[in-house]
C-alpha cells in the first residue's frame, strides 16, 4: 500500500506537574435552566464515548479555566456521568463517561456526518484482544482531498480541548485494506492535519488514528 509508510513512533511526554497546584475532582451538576442541544459535536462525542456495549469508554476534554456553554449544551448534557477537575478552583479537565442512551438513540436514528460515520458509525460487539502494534504514516500525496466545513467545527473543538499537538482517536471497526484511503475520514484528515498516523496490530486491525495538528 503505497499510501502508508512505516513510522517509528517517538512517544515523549513532558511532565507539567506542578506540586503547588491544588487539585480537586467534583461531580458536574448542570444548572436547572440548561437544555440539551444536538449538533455535530453531540454526534461525534457521543459515538466516540460509546465504542462498546458497556459504554465504559471515558473521555477527557481539557479546558482553560472556563467551560463554554456550547460544550455544556452539546456535549456534557449528553453524558450521565461527568466530573470536573479543578486546579486552584478553576476547571482544567472534563471527564465524561456513560453516554445518555436517549441521546444515543436519537443520534443513531438520524443521518450521520460522513466522517463520523466512517469513524464510529459501526458498533463493534467483539471484545478487543490487545496485540503488538506498529505505527504507519499516511502519505497525503496519494490521498484524494475531501472538504467538510461542518466537521471543521469538530476538529476545532478537538484542537481546543486537547493537551498537546497530537490527538489520538480510538477505533473499533477498521481493518487495514487499500479501500481505507478512499474513506471520507482519511481523505479529510490527510489534508487537514500536518501528519496522520494509523496504529495497526498484528491482525491488521486499525486501533487508533493519530492526528498531528498544524
Amino acid at each position: 500500500m503505497e499510501w502508508l509508510k512505516p513510522f517509528e513512533a517517538n512517544n515523549q511526554f513532558e511532565d507539567n506537574t506542578n506540586s503547588l497546584l491544588d487539585f480537586k475532582i467534583r461531580e458536574y451538576i448542570p444548572e436547572s435552566n440548561i437544555q440539551k442541544k444536538y449538533s455535530l459535536l453531540t454526534q461525534f462525542f457521543l459515538l466516540l464515548g460509546s465504542q462498546d456495549d458497556n459504554s465504559v469508554t471515558s473521555l477527557s476534554l481539557f479546558v482553560d479555566n472556563r467551560i463554554d456553554n456550547q460544550v455544556i449544551e452539546e456535549i456534557i448534557m449528553h453524558f450521565d456521568n461527568t466530573k470536573i477537575v479543578l486546579e486552584n478552583e478553576l476547571p482544567s479537565e472534563i471527564m465524561l463517561s456513560k453516554p445518555n442512551q436517549e441521546s444515543l438513540s436519537l443520534i443513531r436514528s438520524n443521518n450521520l456526518n460522513p466522517i463520523i460515520k466512517n469513524l464510529y458509525g459501526t458498533i463493534n460487539n467483539t471484545q478487543y484482544e490487545w496485540r503488538p502494534q506498529k505505527s504507519y504514516k499516511i502519505l497525503s500525496e496519494f490521498i484524494e482531498k475531501y472538504e467538510d466545513m461542518e466537521f471543521d467545527e469538530v476538529l476545532d473543538c478537538l484542537k481546543n480541548t486537547s493537551q498537546g499537538p497530537i490527538i489520538s482517536l480510538p477505533l473499533s471497526s477498521w481493518t487495514l485494506e487499500d479501500s481505507l484511503k478512499d474513506t471520507f475520514a482519511i481523505r479529510y484528515f490527510a489534508h487537514k492535519c500536518k501528519n496522520v498516523y494509523l496504529w495497526i496490530d498484528d491482525a491488521n486491525i486499525v486501533t487508533t488514528i493519530q492526528l498531528e495538528l498544524n
